[in-house]
């Protein structure tokens, strides 16, 4: 039997009568609000009359503190609390799903209460449909990061493939994309600014994306990129049939090392795995 309930209430990314009358209404009656930084939420909550009491549980704390944290629900007044983020919806790329999962683990109700979400109004205005989509939040700093993870959307292709990205990262992120795709004419959409004045969402191949953005004088705003990823016909290729075109290779007088390298990079095999292949069949 349950003995409380955590809210998960998303609140406004630009235009704050987004700001939905149930998650006004939550937000004013339960004993606590669990936020990532209590002056930013503060003054959103501050403007729209809601005067509730206010926990810090950030990417630092999270850990520590959720223990606590369930059992002040537990204990308090109406046995209920929410949790906010400083835009959009929580535990999305942002703390709170280690306070869910142990709410759910001490047998406290969870309930999430939708809301504004940059990903999701990313995916609805960018016109691209495919039959899945994969959601990479942010993306590793180096370029070896990004190619492993841009090689597993290859893998499940064909898919639209969705990140965040920063201002100060978005141009290299672009050319990254450019480099590893270089072979396909990939689309993508670049939404920014969402729900405020300036909203934008620019479609095109990556090329004419990173001379549209490198033509401005600076660089502004959160930005979610989309990517139309069509069916890769080059991992079409079982690794059977790649060890074939390997062995030929080899015969012609390639090293099989090299020849099995050549062929997984074709093909976006592994090519360790290419060449055991090949050695246990002979």
């Amino acid at each position: 039997m349950t003995t409380g309930i955590l809210y998960i209430v998303a609140t406004p990314i630009g235009t704050l009568n987004d700001f939905s009358p149930r998650a006004k209404e939550i937000l004013s009656t339960v004993s606590f609000i669990a936020c990532e930084d209590t002056r930013h939420s503060g003054k959103l909550l501050s403007y729209f009359g809601i005067k509730s009491q206010f926990e810090s549980l950030h990417t630092h704390n999270e850990k520590n503190k959720c223990s606590y944290l369930i059992d002040k629900i537990l204990n308090s007044a109406t046995k209920s609390a929410a949790i906010i983020t400083d835009a959009g919806t929580p535990c999305i790329s942002d703390p709170g799903s280690l306070l869910v999962a142990e709410a759910h683990e001490k047998g406290v109700l969870v309930q999430s209460i939708p809301g504004p979400s940059s990903m999701t109004a990313a995916l609805a205005a960018c016109g691209f449909i495919q039959p899945r989509y994969l959601f990479s939040a942010f993306l590793g700093r180096t370029q070896k990061e990004q190619f492993s993870e841009f090689e597993k959307w290859q893998a499940v292709t064909p898919c639209l493939a969705v990140f965040f990205e920063s201002p100060k990262r978005l141009l290299a992120s672009l050319k990254n994309l450019d480099i590893f795709f270089h072979e396909q004419e990939i689309k993508i959409c670049v939404s920014r600014e969402i729900s405020k004045k300036f909203e934008e969402h620019k479609i095109g191949l990556i090329k004419e994306i990173i001379h549209y953005f490198s033509e401005q004088n600076e660089i502004q705003g959160e930005f979610v990129i989309t990517l139309n990823l069509p069916k890769n016909e080059m991992m079409a290729k079982s690794i059977e049939e790649a060890a074939i075109e390997a062995e030929r290779l080899s015969e012609k007088g390639l090293p099989l090392k090299i020849a099995c390298k050549e062929i997984a990079e074709k093909y976006n095999l592994n090519s360790k795995e290419l060449y055991n292949k090949i050695n246990k069949d002979r």
